[in-house]
């Protein structure tokens, strides 16, 4: 067999040629599908990492973007907590401060009311024991009758006395007042009080509980009881509900003088 014979033919040879050719185009075209897919796919990737990366970026700068705001709020909210308790206490403690002004005004003005109601009371009370004072309320009046003209200045002491140790609060013969500085005296057979001269068919008028002045006077063997075993002497005594006594002279001091306490 010759070397001609063993060679392969023109047509195997093309044939062989086109499937190469078609292999060739075939896996060109495979290699270029994957490249594309591949560069596709990374394409996708880097895309996807930087919308991943700007998604984290944006919230990272929106929860920072926020907490500084916050923290920002927080700030101004405290300062201003701060000032306005601040100015709530500056304004509650100038409120307590009036308020106990206020308090003791008051407290100082209804004491010294009290005490200039005390004061008055007193003087007043006062006024009316020393005689300084006109006086009216219940008590009882006392007629004397003496025609004979027996009775002496010290049997009116005695009467004022009696009165007074019943509670008389005022006291007055003939319409002359008893005062702390009265006295009792005669002349020419005739009672004087405080220079006054009192006329026979005396009245003695005196303030305060009635049944305890009667009593004073008209107890078995009292007073009233000694003076009518003089000779024409008679006593009465009753009550009234509304009895009234002048006001005494001011009694003027000669050698004395008023001392204030320390």
């Amino acid at each position: 067999m010759g070397l001609h014979d063993r060679l392969p033919s023109k047509d195997t040879l093309v044939h062989l040629r086109d499937e190469s050719t078609k292999r060739l185009n075939a896996q060109g075209n495979l290699v270029g599908r994957s490249f594309n897919e591949a560069r596709l796919v990374a394409s996708l990737a880097v895309g996807l990492l930087l919308v991943g990366f700007l998604l984290v970026a944006q919230m990272r700068g929106h929860a920072t973007f926020t907490g500084s705001l916050e923290r920002q709020s927080d700030q101004n909210l405290a300062i201003i907590i701060q000032q306005l308790t601040a100015e709530n206490n500056v304004l509650r403690s100038e409120i307590v401060r009036l308020q106990m002004r206020l308090l003791e005004a008051s407290q100082a003005t209804e004491d010294r009311t009290q005490v200039l109601n005390e004061a008055a009371r007193e003087l007043n009370s006062v006024s009316v024991i020393a005689g300084l004072e006109r006086a009216a309320g219940p008590g009882v009046s006392v007629s004397i009758a003496d025609p004979e003209r027996v009775l002496l200045p010290q049997d009116f002491v005695r009467v004022v006395h009696e009165l007074r140790s019943g509670g008389a609060e005022a006291v007055s013969v003939n319409g002359v007042r008893v005062t702390a500085t009265s006295g009792f005296a005669s002349r020419n057979g005739r009672i004087e009080l405080d220079g006054t001269m009192l006329a026979p068919g005396y009245t003695v008028i005196a303030i305060g509980e009635p049944v305890s002045l009667a009593q004073s006077l008209e107890l078995p063997g009292g007073l009233k009881t000694t003076l009518a075993t003089f000779p024409g002497v008679v006593v009465e005594v009753a009550t009234d509900d509304e009895l009234t006594v002048p006001a005494g002279t001011t009694a003027g001091f000669t050698f004395g003088t008023p001392v204030e306490d320390e």
